[in-house]
């Protein structure tokens, strides 16, 4: 079923709830889309996701429909409420990780005065009058802060977690200066292996960057993870961390069908021509071309009637308006007026010799009767030809050859259609001189 789109919109994949993996990976782009001619639709794929690409190659968020085709994105999630770190934005305190720093307890600059010590709190300031007021990564929470030790490979932070076989997990986490002098550097570590390049701290302090790395469980079902500090120095090397998360990630694709419709037909009327009075026409009205592929079409005339087809009786212009999704066409005819009275001429003399010149008898006429009849006879009174076609003349043969030269006599009955649309019978008579038969 399609969602008809009457205007440039934007299309929104949305979140399909559940409580498995699968469920909550899943996004929907929406119902598949018809556009008018011209008309583009905006595609969005899943907010949060961490990687996007379209059918075209593209890692953008948005994708601009304008042809029809099957628009698809294949996105890589984070599965929501599923990060396996325990306190890992440090929301309950000094609890959940296990860490080779001490925790501090005091000197001339507070509670983190001393070298390889830590503490948990809102404000580094707190914990060390040297060290910048700044909030946490999210703002008004809490942080893991830290005086670096000069020990080699100290854990900063750590902890045992359980992930599923065959996984995706991303590893991630934000890390502050807390004094701008010799920044940190920290190592991420999967059961002791790296993963990626370690995160150099910013110099300036307050300034949050966020470490990301993606490590695949493959049969393991539990894991150490820690932070280390690669820089020994002594003096400065005093930093922050936040919001340290290791989330299981899971990839789906969802596909949306855009139908744009050709540009639209136009409308033709044909059928008109001079109308007599009291007679009637038809007119029709046909799109061009006629393969327009929605099948809604409503046409209406001027004139109120609904039908393809209409029957007129009078002169005028009619018009005829096709409605229907994405089309909105007219076309006209003007029909004229004709009083289509017939006049007739009789020649009085014909040479059917076969030279292709007045080689028949019949009637010159302006316009046509609506009834017709003529007779021919000799001059004995015989019916030599008869005829009720102002068309089919005499060929001056009879009883099967050649009639012989002469005089011979005719009477024309006809009707003749008067302006008030009556039909009058008229009759004229005559004589016609046959020279030169064959």
């Amino acid at each position: 079923m399609y969602l008809v789109v009457a205007t440039t919109c934007v299309i929104t994949a949305t979140f399909l709830s559940g409580s498995l993996f699968a469920q909550d990976c899943e996004f929907d782009l929406g119902p598949d889309t018809m556009l008018c001619h011209g008309q583009t639709v905006l595609l969005q794929g899943p907010t949060g996701a961490l990687t996007i690409e379209w059918q075209n190659g593209v890692s953008a968020v948005y994708m601009t429909a304008d042809t029809s085709g099957t628009y698809w994105c294949t996105a890589t999630l984070p599965i929501p409420g599923q990060d396996v770190v325990t306190n890992g934005d440090f929301s309950d305190g000094d609890t959940g990780f296990a860490t080779d720093l001490q925790l501090g307890t005091g000197g001339a600059w507070g509670v983190l005065s001393l070298e390889g010590t830590y503490g948990v709190t809102t404000d580094p300031q707190l914990l060390h009058s040297n060290f910048s007021s700044c909030g946490d990564h999210t703002g008004g929470g809490g942080m893991f802060l830290a005086n670096g030790s000069a020990v080699e490979n100290a854990s900063v932070w750590c902890q045992t977690i359980t992930v599923q076989p065959n996984m995706t997990y991303a590893f991630s986490a934000w890390l502050m200066s807390a004094s701008p002098e010799s920044p940190a550097i920290l190592d991420f570590t999967v059961n002791g292996a790296s993963l990626g390049d370690p995160l150099l701290a910013s110099s300036t302090t307050c300034i949050w960057d966020q470490f990301y790395a993606l490590w695949s469980s493959g049969t393991a079902t539990t894991v150490d993870i820690c932070i280390t500090n690669q820089n020994l120095a002594t003096s400065g090397n005093d930093f922050a961390l936040d919001d340290i998360a290791f989330t299981p990630l899971c990839s789906y694709t969802d596909s949306i069908d855009i139908t744009v419709l050709p540009p639209p037909p136009d409308m033709l009327v044909t059928g008109a021509e001079p109308i007599c009075p009291g007679t009637l026409l038809t007119l029709q009205a046909t799109l061009d071309p006629p393969d327009w592929p929605l099948d809604d079409v409503h046409i209406e005339w001027n004139t109120g009637v609904d039908a393809s087809t209409i029957l007129v009786g009078s002169p005028g212009l009619y018009e005829a308006t096709a409605d229907g999704l994405c089309l909105n066409v007219s076309g006209s005819a003007l029909v004229e007026a004709d009083t289509c009275t017939t006049l007739l001429e009789m020649p009085n003399v014909f040479t059917p010799n076969g030279d292709g010149h007045n080689d028949t008898f019949r009637p010159m006429t302006i316009g046509e009767p609506t009834s017709y009849t003529m007779e021919i006879r000799n001059r004995w009174g015989q019916v030599v030809f008869r005829s009720q076609s102002i068309h089919t003349g005499w060929d001056g043969r009879a009883q099967g050859g050649p009639a012989p030269d002469g005089i011979y006599f005719w009477v024309v009955l006809y009707s003749d259609l008067q302006d008030n649309g009556r039909s009058v019978s008229k009759e004229l008579s005559g004589s016609v001189t046959l020279l030169g038969t064959r």
